[in-house]
């Protein structure tokens, strides 16, 4: 299990990056290879959760950071780091979306945290076609949101962000942030819940 990050923590790792984003202002080209290297799994999950199961994800943390080459220089170290690389991926994903429809539902998002090591082999297959019809009702609902519900619902529930994090990232006022969340979870969850399909272990891997 990862080891939670401490404010403090967090002060440091936002002090080393921002060393990096003057560094290749600078022109030292390797702080951005270290930055990818840093950021590239963050960049992936959220991109992940925006778009949906998809094959293009690596392709999009790509564009996220050719964009970010691009953009790096408007970065002027009024937030953490890592919020404005959540806003830059949020955009690139949602341009994705935009362009093209998913492919398929061949990759799932936590199914190895789904499935107990110790369940027995029938159980284990009912609880990851549990958690397919799940996720798939999960993403089909969410295909019908704005952008806007869709956005915020994914950065709370999904990655795991704090309402003031998502205003950051969103560019909204924390209360606008709150009134996106809960009609954006009550569309959601109350469609899931009509079609039964709503357990708790998904909830778990979801939150």
């Amino acid at each position: 299990m990862a080891a939670v990050q401490t404010r403090d923590d967090k002060v440091r790792e936002d002090e080393v990056d921002k060393r990096l984003v003057a560094a290749y202002a600078r022109g030292n080209s390797h702080a951005l290879s270290e930055l990818y290297r840093r950021h590239s799994r963050r960049v992936e999950s959220v991109a992940r959760h925006v778009v949906g199961p998809s094959d293009e994800v690596e392709d999009i943390v790509q564009d996220v950071f050719i964009e970010l080459q691009r953009a790096l220089h408007k970065f002027r170290g009024e937030s953490r780091f890592t919020t404005w690389l959540h806003r830059v991926t949020v955009n690139v994903s949602l341009q994705h979306l935009r362009k093209k429809k998913r492919k398929g539902w061949s990759r799932w998002i936590g199914l190895d945290q789904i499935v107990g090591r110790h369940q027995p082999r029938s159980r284990n297959l009912e609880r990851q076609t549990e958690a397919r019809e799940t996720l798939r009702a999960i993403y089909e609902v969410l295909d019908t949101l704005t952008e806007k519900k869709r956005l915020v619902f994914t950065l709370y529930e999904m990655e795991g962000l704090s309402l003031e994090e998502i205003s950051h990232v969103s560019g909204t006022s924390v209360n606008t942030v709150k009134s996106r969340l809960f009609h954006a979870r009550r569309e959601v969850f109350g469609e899931v819940k009509r079609r039964g399909l709503l357990p708790t272990h998904t909830l778990q891997v979801i939150k």
